[in-house]
């Protein structure tokens, strides 16, 4: 692999009981390369933690024959499980922004989704979610919309729920024979139940950015999910909707941001939680400035703290953001740096300190083909995942990790 490893931020004063250690004169430790156990031109990868600690990777695999496969692997440790084929399809919509995922449930059944065409249009396709039992049999797909329009459905959330999954996405049936752009995209969610019962369909938003990432995440026993709203006027700011298991409240708006473009910048926000502390990460380009923001909150998600300038400039956006122990959010996102491309992270901490910015690797470009980098933390870890040239320059699906110690913000 020809990615370079730069120093994951900084290690900052441990403060333990009334005293603080010494800082310590040993730089922090490299990321750690994986090699995950995809295929050649693999792509969309997802990251997620099971609730045994191990480390869920899924991709999408182009087959021979001109399908492609959703699968998944576990890491423990060192150790990669043999790859699990979710699905297959010479049907299915393949795209660079809009990732099919695999989620573990509590219960240690698993809940996928994967995307398939369903009209003419390039941009005709549905929501299609699977579970698994348990015992390495999957249940039929079952669609949570039920328009049957040939129109836009994907960017999909999903989130253990009950004894089932709970499933937001934007769902472009108002858009039909408009034509991708008009119309009104809207956000949409439904419970599918663990016999694949769609149940409790709603409308969440009734206009919002066509073609940006949700995220969704448990706080305090409700549903947070975050999305770039889009008003009347085009001010395309970042949203957020909670569910308490009876009804959804009202859109808010996370920041007045006041972006205004005419377009889908295709970057959507990050969610992480642990607890009732929740962070979250957008990019903007209000002003003409490219910005990556985090806020953080400590009550759930119902109020968060003025947001912190992650970076400034020199960045693509395509955020995530993973939550340690402490409050610290560790956020990531995409940079052009000369003729390059970097993946990019800092940390940020409840008291709103940064530490110094960090390259985890460098891709060819800032192109579609690098995708969303992903990052997740378990235990004492923090994992990366992102699309660059393996050993033979073939782009496919890369892995790193580091532990959390290296990512610590302090002053």
């Amino acid at each position: 692999m020809r990615s370079f490893w730069g120093v994951v931020l900084i290690a900052a004063l441990l403060c333990v009981g009334i005293g603080c250690a010494e800082e310590s004169s040993a730089p922090p430790p490299s990321p750690e390369s994986l090699t995950p156990p995809v295929g050649p031109e693999s792509g969309q990868p997802r990251l997620q933690t099971g609730p045994a600690g191990a480390v869920w990777l899924s991709w999408v695999d182009p087959l021979e024959d001109g399908r492609h496969a959703l699968r998944y692997a576990t890491l423990e440790d060192t150790t990669w499980s043999d790859p699990e084929t979710v699905a297959t399809g010479a049907d299915w919509f393949v795209n660079w922004a809009d990732l099919p995922s695999v989620r573990p449930l509590p219960d240690g059944r698993v809940a996928a989704h994967y995307l398939e065409s369903n009209g003419p249009s390039a941009l005709a396709y549905a929501v299609r979610i699977v579970q698994g039992t348990g015992d390495g049999a999957w249940r039929p797909p079952v669609t949570p919309h039920d328009d049957g329009t040939p129109t836009e459905h994907g960017f999909v959330s999903l989130l253990p729920w009950n004894d089932g999954v709970l499933s937001t996405w934007l769902d472009g049936r108002r858009m039909s024979g408009d034509g991708h752009g008009q119309g009104e995209m809207t956000l949409r969610a439904a419970v599918i139940d663990s016999t694949g019962t769609v149940e409790h369909g709603a409308v969440l938003d009734a206009r919002t950015c066509e073609c940006c990432a949700t995220d969704a995440v448990r706080a305090e026993g409700e549903a947070l999910v975050a999305y770039r709203d889009r008003s009347a006027d085009e001010v395309r700011d970042i949203a957020l909707v909670r569910y308490d298991g009876r009804q959804w409240s009202d859109p808010t708006r996370l920041h007045a941001d006041g972006w205004q473009i005419e377009g889908c910048p295709v970057n959507g926000p990050a969610l992480a939680a642990r607890g009732e502390r929740v962070a979250v990460a957008w990019f903007t380009a209000a002003g003409g400035v490219p910005r990556v923001k985090a806020a953080l909150s400590e009550d759930g998600g119902r109020h968060f703290a003025d947001p912190v300038v992650v970076v400034e400039g020199a960045t693509e956006g395509r955020v995530d953001v993973a939550l340690l122990d402490d409050g610290t959010a560790a956020v990531s996102w995409l940079e052009q740096h000369d003729d390059r491309g970097r993946v990019r992270a800092r940390a940020v901490s409840a008291d709103r300190a940064t530490a110094p910015p960090t390259t985890i690797a460098t891709v060819p470009s800032t192109a579609r083909r690098v995708g969303f980098p992903k990052i997740v933390r378990d235990r004492d870890r923090l994992y990366a995942t992102w699309v660059g040239p393996d050993s033979t320059e073939t782009m496919s699906v890369q892995m790193a990790r580091l532990p959390v110690t290296a990512v610590r913000a302090g002053p």
